[in-house]
């Protein structure tokens, strides 16, 4: 189920914020949304957020937005605010099944706020943290002989980087 959780964790570029604005959605009545839920741009005739699903295809260009605001069931139609994903951007998500992923791997939606490392069609994310590796390991031609080992932690979290492609942000350049 999905709860109010705001992902947004830093850029890596140094903005100290992220970049949110107003999009339409369409009525709470037909559209709950939670805090950090990932959202397309298709609902009413692709003119509104709603939250991801399945049969969306992510390799359409200028989407996806993330929820900054809780949209409950009975809130009107009209205009709350979204994190627009931008290169540089890292949020924490968690992943459908824990796994052992490398900085890099590839993933791929699976509910409104849960990836997966399990190949699907469209690549939306990568992992783009390392907190889960082991200790850096020891030099031991110069005496430092501490085994740190190679087997990064299995998490059930991961921190993530969104493809630039995918974010509502390439619509919004394309304006321009």
């Amino acid at each position: 189920m999905a709860q109010n959780l705001w992902t947004w964790v830093r850029n890596i570029d140094g903005a100290t914020e992220p970049w949110t604005l107003r999009a339409k959605f369409q009525a709470g009545a037909t559209q709950a949304i939670k805090i950090g839920e990932i959202l397309e741009y298709t609902g009413a005739t692709n003119t509104a957020f709603v939250p991801i699903d399945s049969d969306y295809n992510m390799a359409t260009s200028g989407d996806l937005a993330i929820a900054a605001e809780e949209v409950q069931s009975g809130d009107l139609a009209g205009y709350y605010n979204v994190i627009v994903p931008r290169p540089g951007d890292v949020f924490r998500y968690a992943l459908a099944a824990a796994g052992a992923s490398a900085y890099g791997t590839a993933l791929y939606y699976s509910a409104s706020q849960a990836l997966t490392i399990t190949a699907g069609t469209n690549i939306i994310a990568y992992i783009a943290g390392t907190d889960h590796y082991p200790e850096r390991q020891g030099h031991a031609a110069k005496g430092d002989f501490a085994d740190r080992g190679t087997t990064i932690k299995t998490v059930s979290y991961a921190l993530v980087s969104f493809r630039w492609p995918c974010s509502f942000g390439v619509r919004l350049h394309k304006r321009s």
